[in-house]
Order: C-alpha cells, then sequence, then structure tokens
C-alpha cells in the first residue's frame, strides 16, 4: 500500500512542478527597489532670469519651470530648489534680513525665510496677461510689477500686499528708487514712469518706440536700456533724458553700476561698459558667455550674471557657474 501512494506521488510531482511554475509566471510580479537618481544641479533645458544675493558671497538665481538655484563662491553651498507651482520664475529679491522672495507667472510669489521652507502666494493679476516680471528690495519693502500695468507693494515680510498698478495695457519691465526717493519703472512701447509719493500716483513720459527694459540711477546720473540696443541718459535727476549712441543693435535688458563703471547686458551675450554712461563700448571677457544676459549684480569680486548661462565676470574674464553639483531642497 505504502508502494503504491510513492508511485502514485512520483508521479504527481512533476506535474505539480509545473503548474506551480506558470501560475507564477501568469500572477506573481517580482518587484524591484529602485535606487533614487540624484538631481543635477542644473539641467540642459534651464535658463535664468534674474539674481540677488544675501550677504557678499551667495546668490539666488531666478529660473524657468519654478526653479530657484542658491550658491555662490563656495562650491559647497549650491542648492536646487523646486517650488510648489511649476510656473517659469521672472524675478527674486532678497530683503535687508536675508528673507527671499521670488515671482513669476500668473501672479505667483514665493517667500523663503532663513531655512524655512517656501511658501506660496498669488497675487490678483489679470486673467489675460498675469505674469510679474520684476521684483525689487527698496529699503523697507518689496516692490513686483508686470504685465497689464501690474504694480504691488508688500511690507518687509513681503506679505499685506497693496495693489499700487497702472492703468492701462503696458508691461513693465523694471523698477528702482533714485538718492531722492522717486521710483522709476522702465516699460513697453518707449515709457518710463516715475512717482514721487511712493506708488500712489504715477507719472509717464514716452523716450521713444522701443520697450524700455530697466533704469539706474547712481549721485543723480541716470541711465535707461532697452530694446535695438536704445541707451538714455539724464544728469539731473531725471528732469530729462538723452539719447545716447549705442555700439549694438541688441536688445538690452539690464543696466548697472558695479561701483566704478556703468556696465549694460543683452540679447546674444552682449556686455556694454561706460565710465560716464555717455560713451559706450563693446566689452568681450575672456570664455564670455554666448547666450543672453538678463540680469547684472555688482558683487565683492565682480559681477554676477544670469540669464542662459550664469557666472562671475571678474574684470573681464568670465568665469561660469556652478563649478560643482549640488542638492536639491
Amino acid at each position: 500500500m505504502v508502494g503504491k501512494v510513492l508511485g502514485f506521488a512520483a508521479q504527481v510531482a512533476p506535474w505539480a512542478v509545473v503548474s506551480g511554475l506558470a501560475y507564477a509566471a501568469a500572477f506573481v510580479k517580482p518587484s524591484v527597489e529602485p535606487l533614487p537618481l540624484p538631481q543635477p544641479l542644473t539641467e540642459s533645458r534651464d535658463t535664468f532670469y534674474d539674481v540677488s544675493a544675501t550677504g557678499s558671497d551667495h546668490f539666488w538665481f531666478a529660473g524657468n519651470n519654478g526653479v530657484v538655484l542658491e550658491g555662490g563662491t563656495d562650491p559647497s553651498s549650491w542648492a536646487r530648489h523646486s517650488m510648489p507651482h511649476n510656473i517659469n520664475l521672472q524675478g527674486i529679491a532678497t530683503s535687508d534680513d536675508g528673507l527671499v522672495l521670488a515671482v513669476g507667472n500668473e501672479g505667483w510669489t514665493f517667500r523663503r525665510e532663513g531655512e524655512g521652507q517656501w511658501e506660496s502666494t498669488q497675487l490678483p493679476v489679470s486673467d489675460i496677461a498675469g505674469k510679474l516680471i520684476e521684483v525689487a528690495w527698496l529699503g523697507d519693502g518689496f516692490f513686483a510689477i508686470g504685465e497689464m500695468g501690474a504694480v504691488f507693494r508688500s511690507n518687509a515680510e513681503a506679505q499685506d500686499w497693496t495693489n499700487l498698478s497702472i492703468d492701462g495695457d503696458v508691461g513693465l519691465n523694471d523698477i528702482t528708487r533714485d538718492g531722492a526717493g522717486v521710483l522709476w519703472i522702465t516699460a513697453e512701447f518707449g515709457t518710463v514712469y516715475q512717482s514721487d509719493d511712493n506708488g500712489k500716483s504715477w507719472s509717464g513720459e514716452e523716450l521713444g518706440y522701443e520697450s524700455l527694459r530697466s533704469v539706474e540711477f547712481v549721485d543723480g546720473t541716470g541711465v535707461i536700456v532697452g530694446n535695438g540696443g536704445v541707451i538714455f541718459r539724464s544728469t539731473d535727476g531725471g528732469n530729462s533724458w538723452t539719447s545716447v549712441p549705442s555700439p549694438t543693435s541688441e536688445h538690452l535688458y539690464d543696466v548697472i553700476h558695479d561701483g566704478s563703471r556703468w556696465l549694460a547686458g543683452g540679447n546674444g551675450g552682449v556686455l556694454l561698459e561706460s565710465a560716464n554712461g555717455d560713451e559706450w563700448n563693446l566689452l568681450t571677457p575672456e570664455s564670455g558667455t554666448t547666450g543672453y544676459v538678463a540680469r547684472l549684480l555688482p558683487a565683492s569680486d565682480g559681477v554676477v550674471v544670469a540669464g542662459k548661462e550664469i557666472g562671475q565676470l571678474d574684470g573681464e574674464h568670465w568665469n561660469t557657474w556652478p563649478a560643482t553639483r549640488g542638492e536639491e531642497k
């Protein structure tokens, strides 16, 4: 009897094994735990539109797809931040206390205090054209400007926003405050706006037909740059503006004074310099960027550049940043 049972089992065993393998192949799916892929600090599709600083050697770059890049002269300080809303960031500014504020499309703003989390707020912009193009820290609060005449002012904490918008379908590009406390905004259609009551009212002046992109004042001298390479200069605090010769027809997106000279940058990586804001020369730094130059920022060791590439201009030498990979935060 025992022999018959063992014989029967021996006949059934191979079929049981085959059946078990068939079941496993049909219904049992192997699982593989994927290893996390490291996030590169920069990607080929990254572009950056603005830069600001906390301290003398720590910088923040606002870019497309909700990316903020943080870093500086210390290679280990670089980090990539992704905002909770995947929109293009157009501007970034920092307060005297180190608060960071980025602004961008659809009226979104993103603030960060110290090592805290990014907090988002959406300002009431136009449904048709709601892009915030620039933000600036102007001594006691932030000003954010953009399309459809959008102008907003906040307190020092980047909260409690007040709407100070300009009437009309006009894109606003840059805002600054001169030494006398007057606010200046460059805009489309060759228009520059000013306000001597902290934005409660605005008056505009047309300087031509090309869009004006950036304005800067130093000791009563003002310089405006814009599309088509146009440059305007004022020596009387903005009461009158004169067109000055430009060595380029490329669009100029930003103008600054780095403490010793005027600098302007724009499309195609063009860089201009001037001692007085009246006579301008092309600047061709060694190994310079060939992409567009969106923003220039004076720093302790040169000028920091945001654009298709980011880096530092030290005299006439160009250093591409970042030199190493960092981490995502």
